[in-house]
């Protein structure tokens, strides 16, 4: 338990690693869950514990990172092209949950290049590149994933 926020995270998840230290960087990611979301009639919701999801029916069980959303959806629904970091971060959930292979993620990250896990297992590089947008690819694919 966080002492801090008295949620479940102890850790945070990879979606929180990336870029600077952000309060918004949680709506603009609900946000883009929403806009995937959209067809099913889900709306997602930032809290101190991670997201709250309504459904057409009412209220969801909350969950705690970007990936849980993504199971919980089944990952089925078509992409929204994006170019920002929440719409890529959301991508990226995707594409480790549809086939587990290892992604790239590049765009204009602060800091250095590393290695982070989603959805546990699924590795991403994040690689710093002078550029105004985010890419999403598969490693060893040239061509963006979501193109």
């Amino acid at each position: 338990m966080c002492g801090a926020c008295g949620s479940g995270r102890v850790r945070a998840p990879w979606e929180d690693t990336l870029g600077p230290p952000d309060p918004g960087a949680a709506r603009r990611r609900a946000a883009a869950l929403t806009r995937w979301l959209a067809p099913r009639r889900w709306r997602v919701a930032a809290w101190s514990g991670g997201y709250t999801l309504t459904g057409p029916c009412g209220a969801l069980p909350p969950a705690g990172s970007v990936d849980e959303v993504v199971a919980r959806a089944g990952g089925s629904l078509p992409l929204v092209d994006g170019d920002t970091l929440a719409d890529a971060i959301v991508r990226v959930s995707i594409a480790a949950l549809l086939d587990r292979a290892p992604i790239v993620l590049a765009g204009p990250e602060p800091g250095p290049a590393r290695r982070l896990l989603a959805h546990g297992d699924v590795p991403i590089d994040v690689v710093p590149v002078d550029a105004a947008q985010w890419n999403v690819t598969r490693r060893g694919a040239s061509v963006p994933f979501g193109a």
